[in-house]
């Protein structure tokens, strides 16, 4: 009985198996294969008659997939698998299931993981064609690398707690479309940039005018925005709520440190 109980979550169910099967169907969902095509070919479109150099053909196209692609494609794929039992009207059958709301929720969040690893993977790939055999111009280092993977969590989780919060359709778009307008307004206002959660990596802008700031700081202001995501999307559900709060305390005080820190 005592390794029963140890194995369960606070909410009475066993997350680790319910977060391994829901990373498998976000990885797995359809959405990641649609948007990749349509990366590749912007990619493409983007790199040619460029004049690059083959090396710097795959560095450009290997950009647009780890900046554009991983993060939305993660965050609409986590946000249907989070939302299926309510768009399929099966709400009334899972909860006759031995597991709780906030439960599915947690192991929800906790499987956009999965597709987390990969994109830290993809970021290793893309360090590996920067600076093996010598630097390209623009070669970029571990805080902005770390974008990669970290808005792959912040869209995840973000996906999640939209999932939860707003049931309705064409959220998600809205959402997306928001995140936009905040990247957009804050592009080219000196140290308000460094706000957006987006990279802030030279190899991007190339020889666009950037604010001094730190790479490394705006990673770790990134992290904080996507716990904070992942606290409103368990905070859906009452049971708790306490020490949830206290944990997004936290979360939110080093997020807005981190958010300062990064442009002095």
């Amino acid at each position: 009985m005592t390794t029963i109980v140890s194995t369960r979550s606070p909410a009475g169910a066993p997350v680790g198996p319910l977060a391994e099967r829901e990373a498998w169907r976000i990885v797995r969902h359809p959405i990641y294969l649609a948007m990749l095509v349509y990366f590749i070919l912007l990619g493409g479109v983007q790199v040619a008659g460029g004049g690059l150099s083959g090396r710097e053909t795959v560095r450009e196209v290997l950009l647009v997939l780890g900046l554009l692609w991983f993060g939305p494609a993660t965050f609409f794929a986590a946000n249907l698998v989070a939302s299926s039992a309510r768009r399929s009207h099966a709400e009334s059958q899972l909860a006759a299931a031995p597991t709780t709301a906030y439960a599915r929720t947690l192991a929800a969040c906790l499987g956009v993981l999965g597709p987390t690893a990969a994109a830290a993977a993809f970021a290793a790939i893309v360090w590996v064609v920067e600076h093996a055999g010598g630097s390209l111009d623009h070669a970029q280092g571990l805080g902005e690398l770390a974008v990669i993977p970290l808005c792959t969590l912040g869209g995840g989780l973000l996906g999640v707690a939209v999932a939860e919060w707003m049931p309705w359709r064409g959220a998600p778009l809205i959402v997306l479309f928001a995140l936009l307008a905040w990247v957009v307004a804050v592009m080219d206002r000196g140290e308000l940039q460094w706000t957006a959660p987006w990279t802030m990596s030279r190899a991007y802008y190339k020889d666009a005018l950037l604010s001094a700031g730190s790479p490394g700081w705006h990673a770790a202001y990134l992290l904080g925005l996507a716990l904070l995501a992942g606290v409103a999307a368990v905070l859906r559900h009452p049971s708790h709520r306490r020490p949830v709060l206290a944990f997004g305390a936290m979360v939110l005080i080093a997020t807005l440190v981190a958010g300062w820190v990064q442009v002095q």
